[in-house]
């Protein structure tokens, strides 16, 4: 296989994680005020101890960055990190990994974002807690997308999220640049009408189920809450939404797999039965490999193989690098991935 001759950017938040793997916890049901099923809670005042930690980089730009970087794209990542040694440490690991980091922006006398997670043992599940300081300040100009072929656009925060919202709309609506985008919760919140705006002009749309209903909400104010439910109900109205004629939408939903949207059929593929790791960056290595897929024209279905071989593999580690496939052992594990582990099933869209 040839190395793809389109350029990737991939822009949003880059740091440092700590995860911090813990079996002593409490897991009790949540009550009907939250919209999280389950509360990992621990004693107040107490002492938790913690067996092992692991470090690693963070953010949807390093993660996305090293798992395209892995499988032969050639890719740029664009983000702030601080004038700290956590700074350093980022860029230099992203480039032992092929990632180009010309674009990293370096503020001064700012902390690099730290993020630290607590691991259920147990069960793989996650807190985390976040600590942003310049990836709120991340300011992108028409200069820095210049020349890509593509942009992977993940969650992006802080005062100029406008701006930068209309920075990339303006290169797609000169069709400068494709889109490959994954809107966070939070974006949606935040200013919903720009994260809308840019769905419409995406080629590739990755979204987990809840940002899915969020988005469903917005576009479909028919909808009740059985639809809600329907993974292929809400493919399909992400995809009515994006006027590109080749879009591709994809929805995970932890544990119960990953649903695809592609040329009028929706596509499913299931999760392995296994211990979880750590399912931190399970959703950042499934969109690595089903856009890498889409960057070197592979047929979906081998797309889809690829993302899954990669979630697969990362959940078996602390972090969202560590697991990450190159072209070699991806092409390797495939076919006994596709045969022996899962089955990856396809429907017309009725």
């Amino acid at each position: 296989m040839s190395e793809s001759k389109q350029k990737v950017i991939c822009i949003g938040s880059t740091g440092k994680d700590i995860f911090l793997p813990v079996s002593l916890g409490t897991v009790i049901d949540s009550d009907e005020k939250s919209n999280l099923e389950k509360k990992f809670c621990f004693d107040y005042g107490g002492k938790v101890h913690v067996e092992d930690r692991f470090t690693t980089l963070g953010g949807c730009a390093c993660n996305i960055s090293v798992g395209l970087a892995r499988l032969d794209i050639d890719v740029s990542a664009l983000g702030n990190v601080g004038d700290d040694s956590d700074s350093k440490w980022i860029t230099t690991t992203l480039a032992d990994e092929g990632v180009d980091v010309k674009k990293v922006q370096s503020i001064d006398t700012k902390n690099t974002d730290l993020s630290v997670i607590i691991v259920d043992t147990n069960t793989g599940e996650r807190t985390i807690f976040v600590n942003r300081d310049v990836g709120e300040k991340l300011k992108i100009s028409s200069t820095d997308i210049n020349g890509f072929d593509w942009c992977f656009v993940g969650s992006l925060y802080g005062d100029s999220i406008n701006d930068n919202m209309k920075v990339i709309h303006e290169a797609l609506s000169k069709k400068n640049i494709k889109l490959a985008y994954n809107p966070g919760g939070k974006n949606i919140a935040q200013d919903e009408g720009v994260v809308l705006d840019l769905l419409h002009h995406a080629n590739i749309v990755f979204v987990n189920k809840s940002e899915a209903r969020k988005i469903v909400a917005k576009f479909d104010l028919s909808y009740n809450k059985d639809d809600l439910v329907d993974e292929e109900y809400l493919l399909t109205i992400i995809r009515e939404h994006m006027q590109v004629d080749d879009g591709i939408v994809i929805l995970t939903d932890g544990r119960r797999g990953a649903w695809v949207y592609s040329d009028e059929s929706v596509y499913h593929t299931e999760v392995i039965d296994k211990l979880v790791h750590d399912a931190t960056g399970a959703g950042d290595a499934f969109a690595s490999g089903v856009f890498a897929g889409v960057l070197h024209d592979l047929p979906i279905e081998q797309c889809i193989g690829w993302g899954s071989v990669n979630s697969d593999a990362v959940i078996d580690y602390y972090g969202a690098q560590k697991g990450l496939k190159n072209i070699t052992e991806i092409k390797e594990k495939i076919n006994l991935f596709e045969v022996e582990n899962k089955k990856i099933h396809n429907e017309p869209v009725q």
